[in-house]
């Protein structure tokens, strides 16, 4: 506002412009890398504002990436390691060398059991570098894997072909690409609510030049109009056979030079779509794009956080590519690929590891929170490095506290494959009056582990585990195939049935959204959509209430119409008392029961409940 009269609440009445130190930084919320100018006093971030960068976000950012910083700056912000007590088994505040020592006896001890490492996406490329590397060397394990969120093996071969060494210097995608593009096709992504500068750059190609924008999914969504896109109606689980038989105008302008196809990390919840988005490129010549919703998957994926891949996209399975990382590491490294994500947390339920170190995983976000929290109660050692209590904090052994990514420096990889580099913003978050400045990054935080244990991992500053990282480079040899996954049959529904939809929202239940209600006060209300048929054969009053349920659990919430296809609901990931992970142990294109509800909107998760979470 040109005159001041709209501010900001987090701002408004708590400083002068002239009190405020500025910094230069870059948005932890997603993939689009958005530059971005943090103003902060006395150890307190107090606004955000879009950096100006022609390349990426131009002059633009979200109101996510300007508002989502409270949580830095939280009340419940972990200050001080914590370590079990051996006495009352509760947890209780420790030194960093107590906790350190304890978590390093632990996990050697856990060790010859094996010990899974999970990661989750808001790490910067320096913090899953050291990840890897602690995997490698410090715990002798491949099971590694950054997806905390649905995935598949498919999808980890895609990137492996697809993805992982792609960047603008290397002929990848980029938002000039997109502006230019005389199409695009979006699978399985939906641009406003996943990459919202990806989102602007179609709207604004849409809009002043007339680009074509498809959309393959489930219903005209706002992003779909906003675009003034064309919508490819297809029921879930039915993507991979609508790309594979493809015609008409979206094939002819897939076809033109210099057309794009980008596909979301939705994907990987319908087998085959993968496989198939590769093959209607390699047929039209569209360039490929890969886009996650969170910061740090990109730049994990390159950094080898992942059960298959090294750093710098080296297949651990490639003797050569093994030898390149022994001989830099100065270790033997295993040749058999580790668990993913589910493999992991289902041998730690089944107790057949050791151990877990858990970076920054919320479980509501995984595949099955309730078969995640099992894990947590069965592992032998759980070591967390959190920011603030969590599930994972709460069954772990040892919590070591670790910055946020206002307080250290370090680089993300857009989803363009293109660094975004930053520096310190403020000392701590936490803020003086809260004890602030006891936390670190998690690759000193690492880095001292693995000294506990005899390991050096040399990533005791981001700089010194870039340093280490880009002396590697990147993989040379011959990428695999692109994957060739079969796509599985839709499933028959039987009376009250419905297969669901689901995505989740730019603005939602995420905990890095945490402390700022007025951001949330705008969030799109939680509701179940459908079809004016589909209602009326499921019996379900349009402006009423409806409830979806599994074996699992059920939640009710209010109806609404769209242009779904027949006997497909959607409802929103994890908005509001939308929590389809946590209540229904579902997802994308999973059969659920709907049936007239009544009352206000409610989530159950049959007897174990887990609270409305999830890390962004």
């Amino acid at each position: 506002c040109p005159v001041g009269a709209l501010t900001s609440a987090a701002y408004r009445f708590r400083s002068r412009p002239f009190d405020l130190v500025s910094t230069r930084g870059v948005c932890e919320h997603c993939a689009s890398g958005c530059a971005q100018r943090t103003d902060w006093r006395r150890g307190i971030v107090l606004r955000r504002l879009a950096g100006h960068d022609p390349r990426v976000n131009q002059e633009w950012n979200c109101d996510k990436g300007r508002f989502a910083f409270a949580y830095a700056s939280a009340a419940d912000r972990l200050t001080q390691p914590l370590v079990r007590d051996s006495v009352d088994g509760g947890l209780r505040p420790a030194s960093w060398t107590e906790a350190l020592q304890s978590a390093a006896t632990g996990l050697l001890a856990a060790r010859d059991s094996g010990v899974g490492v999970l990661t989750g996406g808001r790490l910067t490329v320096e913090d899953a570098y050291a990840y890897a590397k602690f995997a490698r060397v410090a715990l002798a394990t491949n099971d590694i894997d950054f997806r905390a969120r649905p995935h598949s093996a498919e999808e980890l071969d895609f990137l492996a072909a697809h993805v992982v060494g792609v960047t603008p210097d290397t002929g990848g995608v980029t938002y000039d690409d997109l502006s230019a593009a005389p199409a695009v096709l979006c699978v399985a992504f939906e641009p406003e609510e996943e990459s919202p500068i990806v989102f602007l750059r179609l709207r604004r190609a849409a809009r002043d030049r007339g680009m074509p924008v498809w959309h393959l999914g489930q219903f005209t969504t706002p992003a779909v109009r906003r675009t003034s896109g064309t919508l490819l109606r297809v029921p879930p689980g039915g993507e991979p056979e609508a790309l594979d038989s493809l015609d008409g105008p979206a094939r002819d302008a897939l076809d033109a030079p210099g057309a794009v196809l980008l596909v979301g990390e939705r994907a990987a919840e319908v087998p085959g779509l993968y496989s198939a988005a590769a093959r209607l490129a390699a047929s039209t010549g569209a360039r490929l794009a890969w886009i996650p919703r969170r910061a740090g998957e990109r730049g994990a994926l390159e950094a080898g956080a992942t059960p298959t891949l090294l750093p710098g996209g080296r297949p651990v399975t490639d003797p050569v590519a093994r030898a390149e990382i022994e001989s830099a590491w100065g270790v033997t490294l295993s040749s058999r690929p580790g668990r993913d994500t589910e493999g992991i947390i289902a041998a730690a339920a089944a107790g057949q590891l050791g151990g877990l170190v858990i970076g920054g995983v919320d479980p509501a976000d995984l595949p099955d929170p309730r078969l995640a929290e099992q894990a947590l109660s069965r592992a032998g050692f759980v070591v967390s490095l959190e920011m603030r209590p969590s599930a994972v904090t709460r069954a772990a052994n040892i919590v070591l506290p670790i910055a946020s990514a206002l307080e250290k420096a370090g680089s993300y990889l857009d989803w363009e494959g293109r660094r975004r580099e930053f520096s310190t913003t403020i000392s701590s978050g936490i803020g003086p009056a809260r004890g602030g400045g006891a936390t670190m990054p998690d690759c000193r935080v690492l880095d001292s582990l693995a000294v506990e244990m005899d390991f050096d991992l040399f990533t005791q500053t981001p700089a010194a585990a870039w340093a280490g990282f880009a002396a590697l480079g990147t993989y040379a040899g011959t990428r695999v195939g692109s994957p060739q996954v079969p796509a599985a049959p839709i499933p028959e529904l039987g009376e009250g049935k419905a297969l669901l939809a689901t995505w989740r929202r730019l603005l939602d239940n995420g905990s890095m959204q945490d402390g700022e209600p007025h951001l949330a006060g705008t969030a799109r209300p939680a509701v179940a959509l459908m079809s004016a048929a589909t209602a009326t054969e499921l019996g379900v009053h349009l402006g009423g209430r409806v409830t979806v349920s599994t074996q699992r659990g059920s939640m009710t919430l209010p109806a609404a119409a769209a242009d779904l296809p027949p006997s497909v609901v959607w409802v929103p990931g994890n908005s509001g008392p939308a929590t389809v992970r946590s209540s229904l142990g579902a997802g994308h294109g999973t059969v659920v029961t709907v049936h007239s509800g009544n009352g206000a909107p409610t989530a159950t998760a049959g007897a174990a409940k887990t609270a409305w979470g999830g890390r962004s």
